[in-house]
Formats: C-alpha cells, structure tokens, sequence
C-alpha cells in the first residue's frame, strides 16, 4: 500500500487512492489467490472503461437513457455475478463502469481521461503487489491446496463409513448430517484452492487438466454417495448378504480404495492396486422378491457399481498425478458438466434489485439539492448493491458497526493526525501502520468484511494527493452518505419482494414443488409426442430449479428468525432440506430412467396404472407448493401404497401374457430400475411429508414487523 502511494504521488497522478482500492481489494492469503483476484480485477477494469467511454458516447446529454442503458449494464453484470467462478470479473465489470461513468461526467475529454487513470492506477496497484510479494513474501498456495485434498479425501472415507454403517444396521440415518456438511465446504476449499496453486505453482500447474479431472471425479463420488445413501432406506427390510454376496467383500474394497488415496495424497506409495470384484446376484434369492423389491436392489446394485467406477478411475487419476505411472488400471473416467442455459429466478432477482437501487441513487442525486456524496453516492451504491447480491442471506445490519467504526477511525486520522505531517515519510509510516495493524487485527477469513472495509474507508476519507486538503464537511458527508445509503439497501430488502429469510424459504419451497409437478408431467409413455425446442428449454429450467433450490434452502435457513423456528429445531430443519435432496435425487433418477429404452409391451399393458401414480404424485406437489406442510405422512404412505400395490399386480399380469422370449435381459434390467425409480420416488415424498410434519408452518405466514 505504501509503495503503490509513492509511485502514484511520484508521478504525479491524480486520485492516487484508486491504486490503494487496488491493493486492498487483492490481498489474499497467498499469492495465486490474490494473481487470481489481479487478473480478475484488471480484466474487469478494462471492460468496464470501454463499456463507460461508449455510454458517454452514445449519451452525452440524455441522462435517462443513459442511465437506463447503464442499469441494464450493471444487472447484467449482476445476473452473470452469480453464476461463474469468475464472478469477481462481472462484479468489477459492473462498478467499475459506474464510477468512470460517475467521475467522468458529461465531458468526453475528462471522460477518456478518467477511464485511462482508473486503468493506470489498477495496473499500478497490482503491479505493486505482485512484485513486492513475490520478493518479500513468496507464499505458495501448494501446501494450503495439499492439505485441503487430503482434508477432503479423508472426510470422504469417514462419510463413505457412515453408510456401511447405516447398510449394515450399525448407524441411523441422519447421524451423518455433520460429515455431508463437512464435505461440501472442503469440496469448495478444494476447488478454490486448485485455481489459486495453478497460478503460483509449477507443479501443479504442469498436471492441472488431471487436477481438473479429480476435482471433478471427487464431487461425482460425494454425488454418487448420496444418491446410494438415498437408495438404502428401500432394502433395509432385505438380506442383501444373501441377494448379493459380494457386496460385503466389494464395499471393504471401495473402503481401501479410499484409504489408498488418502495414502497416495499423503505422497506415498500406495500399498494395493484395486482389485475387480463383480457384483453377482443370487438368482434363486432374487426370484422370491416382489417386483418392487427386485427394483430396489436394481438400484441398489447400479448404484454401488458406479462407486466402483469413480473410485477406481480417482484411483488411477492421482497414480498419474503422483508420478507412481501412468493408470493403474486403464480407466480414467471424466464426468461430463451438463450444458444448456436455464434462467436462474433469483439472480434474476437480484439483478433487478441491483437495477432499483441504481436507479433510487440516482433519482437522489438528481433531485435532492445537497445530496451528500454526489456522484459518489450512486458508485457506492452500485457497489454495495452488487456485493450484497452476492449474499443476499446476509442482513443489512451488520454493515453497520464496521461501516461506523471504519469512517469513525479514518476521520480521527484524517483531521487529527494527517495535518500534523510534512513529508511523504511520515505519511508513508502512517499508511504502512495503519494498514498493518488493519490486516493484523482483522486477519481471519471471518473478519474480511471489517477488514476491507477499514482499508476503503481510510483509502477513501483520507484522499491522498500531492495538493492535500481537509475539510471537516468530508468526513461528516461521507458519514451521512452511508446513513442514507444503509436506508436504500435496507428499502430495496422489502421491495419489490421481501428478502425475510423465512419469506423466501417459502417461496423457494413453493417453487421448489411446482417445478417437480412439471417435470412429472414430462414423464409420459407417449412415443408420438412432439417435443419443441420451447419444451426442452422449459424442461431444463425446472431441472435446473430442482436441482439448485435444495442448496439455496440450506444457505437460507441458519438466517430464519429464531421466533419462526418455534416447535422446530434447526436439527429437523436440516432433516427437511436433506429430505428435499432426496427427493430431487430421486426425481432424476425417474426421469433419466425414463428416458431409457423400454418393451413397447410392458409401456403398453402398464400405461394406465403408470398414468394413475402420476396423476397422484403431480396432485400431490400442486397441494404441497400452496402449502408444504399439507398432507400426513401416513396418508401419503397408503395412497401412494395402494397405487403401487395395484401397479405391482398389474406387473404380474403383464408378465404372465408376455410372448415367451420377447423380454430380454436387457429389457428387464432396465424395466427394474424404472421400477425402483417410481418406488424411491414415492418413498422419498413419504420422507419429506415426515420431516415437514413436525414443523408449525402457521407460525412462518404471520407478519412481524
């Protein structure tokens, strides 16, 4: 930070702080995180100055549409924010374009001036701060990022024994909840960390696409886990020891197969290479199961052979990476990322609010004589705008205290002790102290908030120039400005929608349902019909919400208001937002089997019965997105029960009439598993009916003010 202010106030260049903001706003805790942010942050700075020097071309004396265009901008900016690992490059996109557009003003000159110093200073302030840390303080992100794989495999082995223990009746269900949570933020530590130590380490830059590949090879065994421990609740009532005999000797194997990862991670030499083992049916066991119990253990059987598949191609992926050869085992599996675009509601949400609060400031600005800030107040609240978009859960209320000690202590700074200083040595120790004793006080990841604001506020308040001025009217402006600024983020909470956590849990849950009543729409045996592109697309937005929204309930709820969670605790709220996961894992497992090839025969003789539990089942999520707490478990088990009893004899009917050799093996594997994904689907809303029964949902309609 000091240097970067001497350079600046060296050459002469104006509004040196931009080179600080620069410096502030990159500081990580190791270097390939903090070149990672630089790049980001210099891309989006240059975007965003093109994007201003052509809105102030297009508009230089029609301020409405220039605002209008420039609030589309900073949504866009906003919707892409949240949708992207890169999204620090649109949020920089977005503010970055206010503030050149802001400082620049009507003329084109000052315009091109402004934008190519904000370019300049940023430059210069990462240029600073990556020369100064990798002579002084070269920290690697190598280590962190070894760590943290080593971290994640071993929670990975422990959630893997969890359920072996629940399979083998020494566990129960739900005892794992601490473990799955555990491995969602290491898997995102991991993933953080592998871009950081691909940029400031050469060796794991040099095998970064097998890194990519584990990475991704690791969130499918996490995904893969969750779907078999979904499955298991089907076959409690089943030996599997002796439907499938193997499985004991097959699930210690996948169990070493962890282990040696673990060993290998550690960098040593793995003791064992992993062994085949088949996973074999007893057929004259199988034959004395129920169509619906032979589905299950279909299932439970796929399942179990694609944790097979995934450990042994994670196996051979880090054989390679560790340089112990090339594939053990001659398989390598890359998960494919699915494509498409689906319109995300809720970022779309907060782009809007982005969009409202630019406009407010603006308006402010305009209209209110005196404004305090100015322009100054419309960059700080695209800003602040875009950054709590990024976390919309987080209540307005704790910028407050930071926000207020922040100006507080840079105001004392700037009026008491600034003035007392001659020369660019005492103020360069004051910067160098004051910004150490910042980033010492407010060191762990949990301070950042306090930390970077009291950087931006003495950055801003203190303004260094090589012509200095004070003005107590600074200070006070600057303060005010907040007040009112805090007062537009805490309107825009409640308007156009309520952010209330408990307000949005339900629409979530609403929306939720009615995309899962849609999709089982799509599920129709109708061979002949047509779809259109406008289907495709409206099919993968429902997937895309079904498959988002289970994750954004649980990001809400530690936010509810504990007054809500009345009858319920958080530990039950879990259980809910965990038998929502369930159940989308179960919703796609039905379509994706679905979507397999089935005996016209069997489509035929069963369409009516198939017709009938989806009827029930669409009934049943239209009921449940008014309400989700309508229904009774009980209620659900028998009449979803008595649809597949009904179906089940209809099975056997069909079976009885099919021309000898006219169902293959093939068919009839496949035919199974369709079955069990109908059985899993009616359990899992079974499930979710038990876990939303215990919770008083009157209490989350009544309005509190």
């Amino acid at each position: 930070m000091t240097s970067a202010y001497g350079i600046a106030l060296y050459l002469d260049w104006d509004k040196p702080y931009w080179a600080g903001f620069a410096v502030s706003m990159m500081s990580m805790s190791t270097i390939g995180q903090s070149f990672d942010k630089a790049v980001l942050r210099m891309l989006g700075t240059l975007v965003a100055t093109a994007f201003a020097l052509i809105m102030l071309g297009l508009f230089p004396q029609d301020r409405w549409f220039f605002i209008f265009f420039l609030s589309i901008y900073v949504s866009f900016c906003t919707y892409m924010m949240g949708g992207t690992k890169h999204g620090y490059f649109w949020y920089v996109c977005g503010f970055v374009c206010v503030v050149v557009c802001m400082s620049a003003g009507p003329n084109s000159i000052n315009a091109f001036k402004t934008a190519l110093l904000r370019a300049q200073e940023t430059g210069l302030g990462i240029l600073v701060y990556s020369v100064i840390s990798l002579i002084l303080w070269p920290l690697s992100s190598q280590k962190d990022f070894e760590v943290a794989a080593r971290k994640l495999a071993d929670t990975q082995l422990e959630l893997y024994r969890s359920f072996l223990d629940v399979l083998g009746d020494r566990g129960k269900r739900g005892d794992d909840q601490e473990l799955r949570t555990q491995v969602v933020q290491e898997q995102a530590m991991f993933s953080q960390l592998l871009d950081a130590a691909e940029t400031d380490s050469y060796e794991v830059r040099e095998v970064r696409q097998q890194w990519k590949r584990y990475r991704a090879q690791t969130m499918q065994l996490t995904e893969n886990m969750e779907r078999w421990r979904a499955s298991l609740v089907e076959v409690q009532a089943l030996k599997l020891s002796l439907l499938l005999p193997n499985i004991t000797a097959l699930g210690v194997e996948l169990e070493e197969r962890l282990v040696q990862i673990g060993r290998m991670l550690a960098d040593q030499h793995p003791e064992r290479y992993p062994a085949t083992i088949e996973l074999t049916l007893d057929r004259a066991e199988v034959q004395q199961l129920s169509h619906f119990h032979k589905a299950a253990l279909a299932v439970i059987q796929s399942r179990v052979q694609q944790l097979e598949q995934v450990t042994r191609s994670m196996f051979d992926c880090l054989y390679d990476i560790k340089g112990f050869g090339q594939s053990a085992s001659g398989t390598n599996i890359y998960p494919q990322q699915e494509g498409g675009f689906a319109l995300d509601p809720d970022r779309l949400a907060c782009a809007v609010r982005v969009m409202l609060i630019l406009w407010l400031a603006f308006c402010a600005v305009i209209y209110v004589e005196g404004m305090p800030g100015g322009p100054g107040f419309v960059r700080m609240a695209a800003a602040f705008g875009m950054a709590m978009a990024a976390t919309p859960q987080l209540p307005i209320s704790l910028l407050f205290l930071p926000a207020a000690m922040s100006v507080s202590l840079a105001g004392v700074i700037y009026l008491l002790v600034m003035p007392q200083l001659s020369s660019f040595l005492g103020l360069g120790v004051l910067i160098f102290a004051y910004t150490s004793a910042i980033c010492y006080i407010f060191a762990t990841p949990r301070q950042a908030l306090c930390r970077g604001l009291g950087l931006a506020m003495f950055v801003m308040i203190a303004s260094i120039s090589n012509e200095q001025t004070y003005s107590f009217l600074k200070v006070a402006n600057t303060g005010l400005m907040f007040v009112l600024l805090f007062l537009l983020l805490y309107i825009t909470t409640h308007l156009p929608f309520s952010l209330r956590p408990q307000r949005v849990f339900l629409r979530l849950l609403g929306r939720y349902f009615r995309s899962c009543g849609y999709l089982i729409t799509t599920m129709r045996w109708n061979l002949e019909r047509e779809v259109r592109p406008f289907d495709r697309w409206r099919e993968a937005y429902h997937r895309h919400e079904v498959s988002t929204l289970p994750r954004k309930l649980g990001g809400w709820m530690p936010h509810i208001d504990p007054y809500v969670l009345t009858g319920a605790s958080k530990e039950q709220m879990q259980t809910l937002v965990t038998s929502m996961q369930g159940l989308t894992y179960r919703l796609l497992e039905l379509l994706e089997e679905c979507g397999k090839p089935q005996e016209q025969f069997l489509r035929k003789e069963l369409q009516a019965e198939v017709k009938a539990w989806r009827i029930a089942t669409q009934k049943t999520f239209q009921g449940l997105a008014k309400d989700p707490g309508a229904g009774d478990r009980e209620v659900f088990r028998t009449k979803l029960d008595g649809i597949l009893d009904h179906l089940e004899e209809r099975i056997k009917i069909a079976l009885e009439k099919a021309p000898s050799g006219q169902l293959t093996d093939w068919h009839g594997e496949n035919f199974y598993r369709l079955l069990g994904a109908y059985r899993g689907m009616s359990e899992a809303l079974v499930n979710y009916s038990e876990s939303a029964g215990v919770i008083n949902w009157a209490l989350w309609h009544e309005e509190r003010f």
